[in-house]
């Protein structure tokens, strides 16, 4: 058994409008919890007036959407407890990016959603938070997807641990749709699911529209970051094809440059790095061309070897020395038919690892162009909006 208790996210502000609708909830539920103790008569008049059901729809008690969702039956406290700690746990958060009112009318709303769900899948009645708390949790995993939940587990050791929240709100889901499909008790098992629906859609469409501001952590973010991942090793992976450095029979061999404008350590240091891609040596070649630039920083390769080595000191992660090799291969071969392709990395380097958004402004300006895939000219044009305005000269 599993109990969470709390989730990794700083909250900026204190979550009053959560905190107000969890004592509501109480303040309903001992009226209930009085009335029971008073006679079955009254505490059965209260839930049915309070309670969501077709009729009542029907004959325009729209009032229902509203009252069903803070009323949970007297004897069953577990049913208030979890539906309290979910919309703790969930809502702060959700309050927290949306604002106290916003807030509010998001689970309203999808508590009415839910009821109304519930009401055309049977006559029914339905009291409980539950369909609300659902909308919330679905809100969360779009704003919150790498978020991580505290939980408290019962299972031979009992001890605290941090999981993934997808893995929580997964597992309700699984319940509430093997429920549906095979239904055992009175649980509301299609007002939790329309409330999922609801809250993941529109958080989702508030995000996309931008009414809420996306940040690092809402899914919507993420899915950009991975299309723009994707896009940049594509670019990546065919300037790799396109200019690796080959010693096949047939074909010419790079020689050992011999420039009579370099001093001889200079010239012998170059021709080592020339002599280490020649021979598939690139690892060695990476680290030496490194010490060559600390001792002669505008010491550069020949075209494509130049382009080799910064292709690899950008696949091995080392972004700044990776950047200074491409910034001396568009200084040096500003002409190659790879340029463009050179200038979208490093524009990618700059803004997404080096934090240099002016500088790929102009870069990106230049690729534009002259780049002839459409998806590069697309994840330029990204790049450019996230570069921000051109830089004043």
């Amino acid at each position: 058994m599993l109990i969470p208790i709390g989730t990794d996210r700083p909250r900026r502000r204190r979550p009053r409008a959560t905190g107000t609708i969890i004592v509501l909830n109480m303040l309903v539920y001992l009226v209930a919890l009085i009335l029971d103790t008073s006679g079955t008569a009254k505490v059965e008049g209260f839930m049915s007036a309070m309670s969501l059901n077709r009729g009542g729809l029907a004959d325009g008690e729209l009032w229902q959407l509203l009252t069903y969702q803070f009323a949970h039956s007297p004897v069953d406290i577990f049913h208030l407890a979890f539906n309290m700690l979910f919309l703790w746990i969930f809502g702060s958060a959700l309050e927290d990016r949306l604002g106290h009112v916003n807030f509010v009318l998001f689970l309203l709303m999808g508590g009415a959603v839910a009821g109304i769900a519930h009401t055309m899948s049977t006559v029914a009645p339905v009291i409980g938070a539950s369909g609300a708390v659902c909308a919330a949790t679905g809100g969360f995993v779009v704003l919150f997807p790498r978020a991580r939940i505290r939980i408290i587990w019962f299972f031979i050791l009992i001890g605290v641990y941090m999981i993934p929240a997808m893995w929580i709100v997964a597992f309700q889901v699984i319940i509430d749709t093997v429920g549906w499909l095979n239904p055992q008790g009175p649980i509301a098992y299609s007002a939790h699911l329309a409330g999922y629906a609801y809250g993941f859609l529109l958080a989702a469409l508030l995000v996309a529209v931008g009414i809420v501001k996306s940040d690092e952590y809402d899914l919507l973010f993420l899915l950009r970051q991975r299309r723009r991942r994707a896009a940049y090793r594509r670019v990546v992976q065919e300037s790799e094809s396109t200019s690796r450095v080959r010693n096949t029979p047939g074909e010419s061999v790079v020689p050992v440059i011999t420039d009579n404008e370099l001093d001889p350590e200079e010239a012998s240091h170059r021709n080592r790095v020339i002599r280490m891609i020649r021979e598939s040596r690139f690892d060695e070649a990476q680290d030496a061309f490194k010490e060559l630039q600390e001792s002669h920083p505008k010491t550069v390769l020949p075209e494509s070897m130049q382009l080799e080595i910064a292709n690899r000191l950008q696949s091995r992660g080392e972004r700044s020395a990776a950047a200074h090799a491409y910034e001396q291969f568009l200084d040096r071969y500003p002409g190659s038919r790879q340029a463009p392709e050179v200038r979208l990395l490093l524009a990618s380097l700059l803004i997404r690892f080096l934090d240099q958004p002016a500088n790929a402004h102009t870069l990106l300006e230049k690729a534009i162009p002259e780049l002839k895939s459409e998806s590069h000219r697309e994840l330029a044009y990204r790049l450019l909006k996230q570069s921000g305005p051109e830089p004043a000269s």
